[in-house]
């Protein structure tokens, strides 16, 4: 359910960006979600379609871009791709002493507007 939030805070500050640099339409939202970030794109996209009527939003997409999940071994300093979720052991030395790098967190990454 926490898809309701990310996709508002999304919007929000979407539109805030928008205003600021002195456009009135927003037509794309680009979004990395990492997948360890317990994220469902299904269920973002649905929340913001939800909540972006009567925005100048109102017909803007939201594109997702998945990202993978990567870490660092801090007994080997063996870098890796995670392919399981929530997963995290060294493949190099079997260690689960490892460091997420990436593909943990959502990120807004790219507007696409409209100045008429």
């Amino acid at each position: 359910m926490h898809e309701v939030f990310i996709a508002e805070s999304l919007l929000e500050t979407a539109v805030w960006k928008c205003k600021d640099s002195g456009f009135r339409r927003i037509k794309n939202i680009e979004v990395k979600i990492g997948k360890a970030s317990a994220v469902s794109a299904e269920a973002l996209i649905f929340n913001f379609d939800a909540l972006k009527a009567g925005s100048i939003a109102s017909e803007a997409s939201l594109t997702i871009v998945e990202i993978p999940t990567t870490g660092r071994c801090k007994s080997c300093g063996g870098e890796f791709e995670v392919d399981k979720d929530f997963i995290f052991e060294c493949p190099g030395c079997g260690s689960d002493l490892v460091i997420i790098e990436s593909g943990n967190g959502v990120e807004l990454t790219e507007l696409d507007v409209e100045s008429v």
